[in-house]
C-alpha cells in the first residue's frame, strides 16, 4: 500500500514521536510511506528513517488568511497530498487535510491525541470538524472516556481505542547528564511548561517534603510559556537548591538510566509517551489519576496513582517512595512490563489493518 501520514510538524511532542514510530513500522513492512507535514513553524525535533519519504508544505494559519486564503490553502494542500499518491491517509490531529482527502476520494483514518470534548475553535469550525470526522474510515482515540463520549454525542463517527506504544528501553550504558549530580537521587518530570502539565502542583507537593530528603533533587525537563512563572514559584517557595528546570533534551535515555523516580503532575493527558518511556526504563512513577496514566500505571504494582488535584496525597506518595528504596525497586521491576502491554507491533498491526480495510 501507499500510505500517507499527516501531522502539522515534527516538533517535540508525544504525538510527533508516535508518528515517527508508526511511519517507520509501516515502512518496515514493505509499504510505501510518506510523511506530509503542513507547517515550518518549528524545526524538526525527531528524525525520520531513510525508508520514509518526506513531503513538506507550509500553510499559514487559517485565521491570518481569511476565506480566500483558506481556499488557496486547500488548493496547496490538495496538490501536495495528490503528489504522494496515497491509497490511504492517516492524519494525526490535522483536520485541515481531510477536505483534501474527500476531494481526492482517498479514505482516511483520523487520530486524536487530545481530549475530544475540548474543541477550542469557532462554531463554524466545529461544524466542519464534525462533518469531516463523520466521514473518516475510523477515528482513533486514546481513552475509554473519549470513546464513550463519541458514541453518545457523535453517532456518525466510528471510534476505536488505540493506545500509544511503549518501546523496549536501550540499556546501553550512557554517561550521567551533567545536571544529575552523582551524590543525589533524582525525581524526573518531563513535558511542556504549560498549565496542562500541572508543574505548579508538583512544586507545591515538593515544597511539602523536600526538607525531609536533602539528598534528593527534582528536575523538571521542558520549555514553554509558563517557564518564568514556574521559576518565580521555585524562588518564592525557597526550593531553588532542590528543584531545577532543565531545557528540553533530545533523547532521554541517559536521564532515565540515572533517574530514581518519575513524577507526572498533569491535569489532563492523552496517552503520555514520557510515562511509557520512563516505565520501560524501569523507573517507577507517581501520577495524578488523569486519562492515560490511569491505564498505563497499575497502582501499587508498577507505580502509584493519587486522586486528581490532591496535592497532599501526591506529596505523601512521593515521600513514601523516596524513603523506601526496596519499594522503588519492586515497582520498577514490574514497570518494564509496559513494553509487552503496549507493544509497537500491536500498534502498527492495528493501523495496518485499518488501512487495508479502508481500501477494500
Amino acid at each position: 500500500m501507499r500510505i500517507t501520514c499527516v501531522i502539522n510538524t515534527l516538533g517535540g511532542g508525544g504525538a510527533e514521536r508516535v508518528m515517527t514510530y508508526l511511519c517507520e513500522g509501516l515502512a518496515a513492512r514493505g509499504h510505501h510511506v510518506t510523511l506530509l507535514t503542513l507547517s515550518n513553524s518549528v524545526p524538526d525535533f525527531y528524525t525520520l528513517p531513510a525508508c520514509v519519504y518526506r513531503e513538506r508544505i507550509h500553510l499559514p494559519p487559517f485565521k491570518s488568511v481569511g476565506m480566500m486564503g483558506g481556499f488557496l490553502r486547500l488548493v496547496r494542500m490538495t496538490r501536495a497530498l495528490r503528489r504522494t499518491q496515497p491509497d490511504a491517509v492517516i492524519s494525526f490531529m490535522t483536520v485541515n487535510v481531510l477536505a483534501s482527502c474527500l476531494l481526492l476520494r482517498v479514505p482516511y483514518i483520523y487520530a486524536d491525541h487530545l481530549d475530544v470534548r475540548q474543541v477550542p475553535f469557532s462554531r463554524m469550525w466545529q461544524i466542519l470538524r464534525n462533518y469531516f470526522l463523520g466521514r473518516a474510515e475510523r477515528l482513533s482515540v486514546l481513552s475509554q472516556r473519549d470513546y464513550e463520549f463519541i458514541k453518545a454525542h457523535h453517532p456518525t463517527w466510528k471510534p476505536i481505542i488505540i493506545y500509544n506504544p511503549a518501546l523496549p528501553f536501550d540499556k546501553t550504558p550512557l554517561p550521567r547528564p551533567s545536571f544529575m549530580q552523582a551524590e543525589k537521587k533524582h525525581v524526573i518530570a518531563v513535558g511542556r511548561l504549560v498549565d496542562q502539565k500541572g508543574f505548579d502542583r508538583l512544586l507545591k507537593a515538593w515544597h511539602q517534603i523536600y526538607h525531609d530528603f536533602p539528598q534528593w533533587q527534582l528536575n523538571i525537563i521542558g520549555a514553554g510559556e509558563k517557564e518564568h512563572i514556574l521559576r518565580e514559584q521555585i524562588a518564592s517557595l525557597g526550593i531553588g537548591e532542590s528543584a531545577k528546570i532543565i531545557a528540553p533534551i533530545k533523547g532521554l535515555q541517559a536521564v532515565y538510566q540515572h533517574a530514581d523516580l518519575f513524577a507526572m503532575s498533569s491535569r489532563a493527558e492523552g496517552f503520555p509517551m514520557v510515562l511509557l518511556e520512563s516505565m520501560a526504563a524501569g523507573v517507577p512513577a507517581v501520577s495524578f489519576n488523569c486519562t492515560g496514566a490511569d491505564v498505563i500505571i497499575r497502582s501499587d504494582i508498577d507505580g502509584v496513582l493519587v486522586p486528581q488535584d490532591d496535592i497532599n496525597a501526591f506529596a505523601e506518595a512521593l515521600s513514601s517512595l523516596m524513603g523506601n528504596e526496596s519499594l522503588r525497586k519492586d515497582l520498577g521491576k514490574r514497570a518494564v512490563e509496559v513494553v509487552d502491554r503496549f507493544s509497537l507491533q500491536k500498534y502498527v498491526d492495528v493501523y495496518e489493518d485499518l488501512c487495508q480495510q479502508s481500501i477494500q
